[in-house]
């Protein structure tokens, strides 16, 4: 009985023709190969518009229809780059997009992470409203507005204006910007409270409060570039 016993024990059962895939190099191989499929269709149809691009930019003017399409230029060029650059017209709009860009980065900033460490960082009455407006602004469709907008725009004379873009920009950028500063001001460490709490006692006593000022502002300083 215990050599039966033992030979039926010892008897290796038939292996499914599943488990034989998951465990072998090339059927893992081959239940993986869809995923990585469509991960490759995505990644090209994502990318393709900017090598598309890129490839335009050194194409000349005489080859930009070929057909069939060389997808790439056989003979590049500088050309375009020159005359965009040397061209009045573009030069003025990307000084009037850099100042519009860095003004409502930097009004962005400095609004929202104020408004966003008082809604983090303190209790008040209406601070969930207040929260649940800034996220309803972020998804609220954009075309809704444009009436409003520009009335509002004309209302303050800054129609054919820079003035007027940033406050286009700013009216999107901002919710946005105070619901993820309150996100991370809510997430400060609480321990930061003693020493800082402590050194604010200290400051009583006509000392400068130091430790508290960097323990602020070495975390908050990391998140305002990482935003911006």
């Amino acid at each position: 009985m215990s050599t039966v016993a033992e030979a039926a024990r010892t008897r290796e059962r038939p292996v499914s023709r599943g488990r034989w895939l998951r465990r072998s190099p090339w059927g893992r191989f081959l239940t993986k190969l869809p995923f990585w499929l469509l991960i490759a269709v995505i990644f090209v149809y994502a990318l393709f518009p900017f090598y598309w691009a890129i490839r335009s930019a050194f194409t000349p003017d005489g080859e930009q229809f070929n057909t069939p399409i060389d997808y790439f230029p056989k003979h590049p060029t500088l050309t375009n780059f020159r005359e965009a650059l040397s061209t009045s017209t573009f030069q003025h709009a990307l000084i009037n997009s850099t100042i519009v860009a860095g003004a409502v980065t930097l009004i962005s900033l400095l609004v929202g992470s104020l408004a966003a460490y008082a809604l983090g960082r303190f209790r008040f009455r209406g601070k969930s409203a207040v929260l649940y407006l800034m996220l309803s602004m972020t998804i609220f469709p954009q075309i809704a507005i444009l009436g409003a907008l520009y009335t509002m725009i004309n209302d303050f004379h800054l129609y054919d204006k820079l003035g007027a873009l940033i406050l286009s920009y700013m009216i999107f950028t901002l919710p946005f910007t105070v619901w993820v500063l309150t996100s991370f001001m809510r997430g400060l460490p609480g321990l930061l409270q003693g020493p800082i709490a402590a050194d604010r006692s200290r400051a009583r006593d006509d000392r400068p409060p130091r430790v508290h000022r960097r323990l602020e502002r070495v975390p908050v300083r990391t998140l305002v570039h990482s935003d911006a």
